[in-house]
């Protein structure tokens, strides 16, 4: 009698406890932002969804905005109106304190499903396995699955996220961002620092209308790649749309303060470097476009990815920003060995 007792005991403890349901974490004053990925197909009829989430607090303005004004080196009060409010927007994710150890639900279709609790960034990354019957299928073979944050009698309760279901095969359009598809100045720190927080953002002339013709043609995809940090993703993604350019998903740098908004040399190699990879890695039937300017590190980052995967670079197109031409010694360096019909310089 005695060890059933406690056998019935131990069973209805791992019954209330152990495998009890996740629940949400979240306080009333924690923010989510999710953002766009891809999913992979595991078989036939099964598509493993990533999602990538963001859990943070917004902090105190007045204090945030001093510190980070300072760093900038600008006077925000001796700046017109139109440009304070701009640097508002802009500035708002910087000022936020992220969140450790949350957890967050998301729900797709019928089913909701934990992520991995937060970690010291405020990030949760994890993989949801869904059927294919909830995909919504678009011209050229390429899906979206949706889903939403499941945190009942939260302000941010019912979210929404989304992640690409793509074709094995196709061309995945690799671009970067400033000074390449959005007039930057990305040499000159301080006027990038200016034209990111208190100018409208522009589009490099023809690059929308050029990438629009390139996602017409079957099992394109576009990708966006900056080592901007993550915080700017909300405004880069309005920018994006606003001026026409091809959905798709940003690639930007973990930054974990307004510190570090400049990316070393080193950081924007190892960033670029490491989505390529994994690019390449999840996709091993995908050939590749890559667009940069040469401003930075875009044509030594893109050549030696095409050394290592010569049969799957289509192109490599790059944006003067330098005034250089096709014989100057950098690009003999670096496109030393590649075919030249295969590397190419844009104005």
């Amino acid at each position: 009698m005695r060890n059933r007792l406690l056998g019935v005991f131990i069973l209805s403890f791992f019954m209330n406890t152990a495998w009890a349901d996740p629940q949400s974490s979240l306080d009333r004053d924690e923010a989510v932002m999710f953002f766009p990925a891809l999913a992979l197909a595991r078989a036939p009829d099964v598509v493993a969804v990533r999602i990538e989430a963001w859990v943070f607090e917004e902090e105190s303005e007045h204090a945030m905005t001093l510190a980070l004004t300072s760093y900038l080196g600008v006077d925000l009060a001796a700046q017109a109106p139109w440009r304070q409010v701009l640097f508002n927007e802009r500035a708002r994710y910087f000022r936020t304190d992220s969140e450790r150890g949350e957890q967050i639900l998301v729900r797709v279709g019928e089913g909701v499903h934990p992520l991995p609790l937060t970690d010291a960034s405020g990030r949760a990354s994890g993989e949801v396995v869904v059927g294919r019957d909830r995909v919504a299928w678009q011209d050229g073979g390429i899906g979206r699955i949706a889903y939403t944050l499941e945190a009942p009698g939260h302000p941010a309760h019912g979210l929404a996220g989304h992640a690409w279901v793509l074709p094995a095969r196709g061309v995945f359009v690799v671009s970067d961002i400033d000074d390449t598809i959005k007039l930057s100045s990305v040499r000159d720190k301080k006027t990038l620092l200016f034209n990111t927080f208190l100018e409208p953002f522009r589009a490099v002339p023809g690059m929308a209308a050029w990438y629009r013709e390139m996602a017409g043609q079957e099992g394109v995809f576009f990708h966006y790649l900056s080592a901007s940090p993550l915080e700017l993703h909300p405004a880069l993604s309005g920018f994006l749309e606003e001026q026409r350019f091809p959905p798709g998903v940003l690639h930007l740098r973990e930054s974990t303060s307004w510190r570090t908004l400049l990316a070393s040399q080193e950081d924007n190699i190892a960033h670029k470097t490491a989505v390529l990879d994994r690019l390449a890695a999840a996709f091993p039937e995908r050939e590749f476009i890559l667009v940069g300017d040469s401003g930075e590190s875009d044509p030594e980052i893109y050549a030696r990815f095409a050394r290592r995967h010569p049969d799957r670079v289509i192109a490599i197109h790059i944006r003067d920003v330098t005034g250089e031409d096709r014989n100057a010694p950098r690009y003999r360096k670096v496109f030393a060995g590649i075919a030249p019909e295969r590397w190419l310089l844009r104005d």
